[in-house]
């Protein structure tokens, strides 16, 4: 099994409950990041139930992840609330867990965002730290305007990893909550933690390649082995602690109320001066443009833009539904009890690319009521996007012979076939 590149830690967007997490590169990492053909493609995939053993050394999630970083994928997995080292306790409503979910999929939205833009770079940009200040010339790294590909992001999960991802927002709301992300926010770390191990790999990267640039050869055999993959498998990078520094770090779970107070008490001086700025403009000709909110860390201007993919593994079906779209409460939160008016992932099974995997022999939903379900997605779904495939033999922990290389074949095969 392949060695995480990075082991660290996520704030959760929903109270700032310390979440594990691990980031995996594929073995060829630097070919990945210096490809002018298609943009970088990414995945994070959930795990079973806590209470039950579910964790991100899952057998199963650890195949998945495998079979992944064979396609050239950058894979990010973690642990949920009360699962393994991650802080807190498994929730009764799954709600708090939608919400884990959201912060590493954020996480990896904005760390294939500044890998997708160093590809083709020509120049160097700086990385603006918490405060807005931009980080000293060392802290440099190769960034290039938004790359025009989308980002490829695969979401996945295993039983009970596929109900929270049945509950996700979609890709574009999330990415719009991390866009409004204040500084000391759980949001603004995960970002800055994005920006910071991105710089990691792309520094790792460049030291690579800047040897054999000065000496005028390409890369030989004997290179490899000092490649960002290569060191990582040696000794994987722990991260941990916070980004930003502790007395402007807010707490994510304070009331709405108190963030309101506090949202708007920040930005009532910039209110005030945007009001008179327009009024000043209308005498002027060339007015100056407003400058970029301070107190926000938002997503270097622009929002990634983000092509998504749907992967389940054995869908649990709750005995109250026939569907899994989605299945208990219908609308999550992002953090500081803000409701997410969009449509649900659930619903996103029938207009992206969606597969859906699960035997003859599942304990925990019968075989005769799983087909049933897929029929009905897939006669909903644009474009004959849902796919699914019952795996003969096949029980819900793929423990039987020869249905874990099924399973992954499977995978591979569809992936292989996306749009690029």
């Amino acid at each position: 099994m392949a060695e995480a590149a990075y082991t660290f830690t996520l704030p959760s967007v929903a109270d700032d409950t310390t979440l594990e997490c691990r980031v995996y590169h594929p073995p060829d990492i630097d070919t990945v990041l210096s490809r002018n053909d298609r943009g970088i493609g990414g995945a994070v995939f959930a795990h079973p139930y806590a209470p039950l053993g579910g964790s991100y050394d899952d057998p199963v999630v650890l195949s998945v992840t495998e079979t992944l970083l064979e396609q050239g994928y950058i894979i990010g997995t973690f642990n949920f609330r009360g699962a393994s080292g991650s802080q807190g306790s498994t929730t009764w409503t799954g709600r708090a867990e939608t919400e884990d979910y959201v912060s590493v999929t954020g996480f990896m939205i904005y760390y294939l965002h500044h890998l997708n833009m160093s590809r083709r770079n020509d120049t160097l940009a700086t990385i603006p730290s918490a405060g807005g200040r931009v980080l000293d010339q060392d802290s440099e790294v190769p960034f290039q305007a938004l790359s025009e590909e989308p980002i490829r992001l695969l979401l996945g999960g295993y039983s009970y990893g596929s109900l929270v991802l049945a509950r996700l927002p979609s890709p574009q709301t999330i990415t719009a909550h991390f866009q409004e992300a204040a500084i000391g926010t759980a949001a603004a770390e995960i970002i800055l933690r994005a920006r910071m191990l991105a710089k990691q790999t792309l520094q790792a990267a460049q030291e690579l390649q800047s040897p054999a640039r000065s000496r005028g050869r390409a890369l030989n055999h004997d290179d490899a082995a000092a490649s960002p993959t290569q060191r990582a498998k040696a000794s994987p990078v722990m991260v941990g602690g916070e980004e930003t520094d502790p007395s402007e770090r807010r707490q994510s779970r304070d009331s709405r109320r108190s963030a309101d107070i506090v949202r708007k008490s920040v930005e009532m001086p910039h209110r005030i001066k945007a009001r008179i700025r327009r009024h000043s403009d209308k005498t002027k000709p060339n007015p100056t443009p407003e400058k970029e909110n301070p107190h926000t860390i938002g997503g270097d201007g622009l929002a990634p833009r983000v092509r998504s993919c749907y992967l389940l593994v054995s869908p649990v079906l709750l005995p109250f539904t026939n569907i899994l779209c989605p299945p208990g409460p219908p609308t999550p939160t992002l953090g500081s009890n803000r409701r997410v008016g969009e449509t649900s992932a659930g619903s996103m099974f029938l207009q992206r690319p969606t597969l859906a995997l699960f035997g003859t022999s599942d304990i925990f939903t019968s075989s005769r009521r799983l087909r049933a379900w897929a029929e009905k997605q897939a006669h909903g779904s644009n474009d004959a996007s849902f796919t699914w495939e019952q795996i003969d033999k096949a029980g819900h922990f793929w423990r039987e012979e020869g249905v874990m290389q099924a399973l992954q074949a499977r995978i591979s095969s569809w992936v292989n076939n996306l749009s690029p």
